[in-house]
């Protein structure tokens, strides 16, 4: 009887007890709406039916604030308080200063500009306390420094335009020890010096659907980390991408003209896939003691550094073309190289004379799938001490021979067609070269071409040629 009353007595409690009580949330901050309009006839009270006639009163209310301001012109310097947007009705709404040293705005933390102009002034705006900025369809022009200044926080750009009014300004500058940013869809116009400047191992920058037409240099990286996808640049002198002690990714990107497409010095990290450059006036990629993947990549009519250059590091490349190259297709010097599956056609000097496909020096080179097409030197040269393997390689019209080795070098070759030009193997400067499963046709100068002196050495083996001139030079065994 006693459990019969006691266990309903458990459940009558258990059921009655209701949740614990939980606290309320915290009420949001209500955003204030503030309107101002320069033509306004009268002082209003900042409402849509009467609005300010002075940003500068509008910013100095209490926020979060959302500032709309009217068409016309508003003169500056202006600070933005933290929580603070100013939205304008396109670039009709422009935010100015006269003279070359103060800036336009300066933003504090968590602000935002939108659908307006910004004009003149030493920078137009300048992020120095953290946070984040976010700058939606904004033009920036008449800067004397620079359009976007960030020293903290975080930078997002969406539709925005830049225009240099004057040479050597920069477009965004960003430096600091933890800065991002993210620029979108945006466009640069104009001779920049820097479209993009990082500088300082703490940023990092990605620019997404981006187009500059004009700049010295489309993003210029220093020490920091740069990630670009979608983009073209064209109509600039110098390099149109170049990292130094940084990292740089290119995705899709492609330039016309400039000094050099993509240039690294001694950068930690390149990764550089689906690049174009057309008319480089000096190389399509130059890259200078650094670690790097080159993938997809097109080059077309290059000048006399050669389609792609390497000096020391450690470099792959991997699918790639050459077209209309001068002097070289691929040339390196020192470090590492591996490549896989790539053409190379059309390569020759200014004077018609010499022109290299693959120009190694004092490197070691491994190398497999490539076609060398239409050189007026050598399709495969190796000299100076370079180590070289080569592998399934279609090698022809070489002016002067297929494969050639000099001054130190080895060269290993395994199933290397050559047809037509000079000879298909010469050798010199105790040089010695390799070759096993060799085909050869329609050769003006012999299969071989040897300076039997030193150490000089041709070694052949399954050597398939009607072409047996060369083979009984004293260096040369089979």
């Amino acid at each position: 009887m006693r459990f019969r009353t006691f266990l309903p007595l458990i459940l009558v409690l258990c059921t009655c007890r209701g949740p614990a009580p939980r606290e309320a949330p915290p009420a949001e901050a209500t955003r204030t709406h503030v309107w101002v309009d320069p033509a306004g006839w009268k002082p209003g009270d900042g409402t849509r039916e009467r609005p300010l006639r002075s940003l500068a009163e509008a910013l100095a209310r209490p926020g979060p604030l959302t500032v709309h301001v009217a068409l016309g012109t508003y003169t500056g310097p202006f600070t933005l308080p933290a929580g603070v947007r100013v939205e304008g009705q396109g670039p009709g709404s422009v935010l100015y200063v006269e003279g070359p040293d103060a800036p336009v705005l300066r933003a504090g933390r968590d602000t935002a500009l939108a659908d307006l102009a910004v004009l003149g002034g030493a920078w137009g705006l300048e992020v120095t306390g953290g946070g984040r900025v976010r700058v939606e369809r904004v033009g920036f022009s008449g800067q004397r420094t620079g359009a976007v200044r960030v020293e903290a926080g975080r930078l997002e750009v969406e539709d925005a335009r830049f225009e240099a009014s004057v040479s050597e300004t920069t477009g965004v500058l960003l430096e600091g020890a933890a800065v991002e940013a993210r620029i979108t869809g945006s466009v640069f116009t104009g001779p920049f010096r820097r479209a993009v400047r990082v500088r300082g191992a703490g940023v990092r920058v990605e620019v997404e659907d981006a187009r500059f037409l004009g700049p010295v240099s489309a993003v210029g990286v220093d020490g920091g980390h740069a990630e670009v996808r979608r983009a073209t640049a064209e109509g600039g002198r110098g390099s149109a991408f170049s990292v130094v002690e940084g990292a740089l990714v290119l995705e899709e990107v492609r330039v016309t003209g400039h000094e050099y497409g993509v240039s690294a010095m001694q950068a930690r990290r390149l990764d550089v896939r689906g690049f174009t450059s057309v008319r480089a006036e000096r190389a399509g990629l130059g890259v200078v003691r650094s670690r790097g993947v080159l993938e997809d990549v097109v080059v077309q009519g290059s000048g006399e550094f050669g389609g792609i250059q390497q000096v020391g590091g450690e470099l792959e490349v991997r699918r790639f073309r050459v077209e209309g190259a001068a002097e070289y297709g691929l040339v390196a010097t020192q470090g590492r190289l591996r490549v896989r599956d790539g053409t190379i056609t059309r390569v020759r000097s200014g004077d018609g004379i010499a022109g290299d496909g693959l120009h190694l020096r004092q490197v070691e080179a491994d190398v497999e799938g490539v076609v060398v097409d239409g050189v007026a030197g050598t399709c495969v040269l190796a000299a100076q001490d370079a180590r070289v393997v080569l592998r399934d390689a279609e090698l022809s019209g070489c002016g002067h021979a297929g494969l050639m080795v000099d001054t130190l070098a080895r060269l290993e070759a395994t199933g290397v067609e050559v047809r037509g030009g000079g000879t298909a193997l010469a050798a010199m400067g105790d040089g010695e070269v390799r070759a096993d499963a060799l085909t050869a046709s329609g050769l003006s100068e012999g299969l071989v071409w040897a300076e039997c002196q030193g150490s000089t050495r041709v070694r052949l083996s399954r050597v398939r040629s009607e072409d047996v001139r060369g083979l009984s030079a004293p260096c040369v065994e089979r």
